[in-house]
């Protein structure tokens, strides 16, 4: 099989395409990148659909050996990318010769990177999606994080030079979302299920505090310490759960639901965050501070709508550049 050897791996990646559509109901999560929109970048970049799969790279660190010629580009958490030993640029189309190594290195702000690969990594669609769900034991390879010794099939790549290039292009150097970290990242929400039947202190104190985003926050939840939020519920049923849904435990340490939660969930779920304020939280890194902001209806809609153009005006300027070749 040719594609890519895994020579070695840092903390933790995976294969991840933008999810698992229409099996909630069936209690299968949707996995997919965490942050989807430098997922689209990065195949944008190599001529992709933006459904493609690609590698999501945590905190950065892996190390891959290519037997075919092939593309690829790097987007997301700013990390370094080495081929061969010679450093090239994030956000930008790389030609890669069979034989070489790419070098993935530590993250230096931010969480999640991606990897593209022209044709996309090709492992068995499992219920219409590569994404991989550890927990479920769904997609990727086999289910599981990757590993030193895995193979990655990658569609092979003709005609390319036979040493490493990058094509440039000014608006194909992407702002990164996590280069410039607020000190108090905002993490605005709309009202959730149990919004009106929590106290008046818990809405008030949800509000009123910074907490710190944990450092066992991962693909599930974000743990959020601080001041303990008692929402003053002592019996729930189970009920269905969304991504970016804000629970609170019996311990008061709020929990936001990320890609990989379950599908059902027994706490109070105050809120749900806005998606690209979870993205932004998906990137922070632990200690980060963060103060949780209600919103009404109209103003979350505006702020989504608003930031939806602002990532389709920057995809269809790769189009445009003439970086996406069907």
């Amino acid at each position: 099989m040719t594609g890519l050897s895994v020579i070695d791996v840092g903390l933790h990646a995976t294969i991840q395409d933008l999810g698992r559509v229409g099996y909630l109901g069936y209690g299968i999560t949707a996995g997919g990148s965490v942050d989807a929109f430098a997922l689209r970048c990065a195949n944008r970049l190599v001529g992709n659909t933006d459904n493609h799969a690609g590698i999501e790279v945590v905190l950065g660190g892996i190390t891959l050996m290519a037997s075919c010629n092939l593309q690829l580009a790097l987007s997301g958490a700013p990390v370094t990318l080495h081929i061969d030993g010679e450093q090239y640029l994030m956000n930008t189309r790389v030609s890669v010769a069979a034989g070489s190594t790419v070098t993935v290195g530590r993250a230096i702000k931010g969480a999640y990177s991606y990897l593209a690969f022209k044709g996309g990594v090709s492992t068995p669609l499992v219920l219409g999606s590569r994404s991989t769900v550890i927990r479920e034991g769904l997609g990727g390879l086999n289910g599981k994080a990757l590993a030193v010794g895995d193979l990655l099939p990658v569609t092979p790549c003709a005609q390319l030079p036979t040493t490493p290039t990058q094509q440039r292009h000014e608006l194909c150097q992407l702002p990164n979302k996590t280069s410039a970290q607020a000190d108090i990242l905002r993490l605005r929400f709309l009202p959730g299920l149990h919004y009106d039947d929590v106290t008046q202190d818990c809405r008030e104190n949800l509000c009123a505090q910074n907490f710190r985003v944990s450092g066992s926050a991962n693909r599930m939840a974000i743990p959020l310490n601080g001041s303990p939020v008692n929402t003053g519920m002592t019996k729930l049923w189970s009920e269905a759960t969304c991504l970016g849904s804000i629970q609170i435990p019996p311990d008061g340490q709020p929990l936001v639901l990320m890609n990989d939660r379950q599908t059902m969930g027994g706490y109070p779920q105050v809120g749900v965050i806005i998606p690209p304020d979870r993205v932004r939280l998906s990137q922070a890194r632990a200690g980060q501070r963060v103060r949780l902001e209600a919103l009404s209806t109209a103003q979350a809609e505006q702020i989504v709508w608003l930031h939806e153009h602002y990532e389709e005006t920057h995809l269809k300027a790769l189009d445009s550049l003439g970086c996406f070749a069907p």
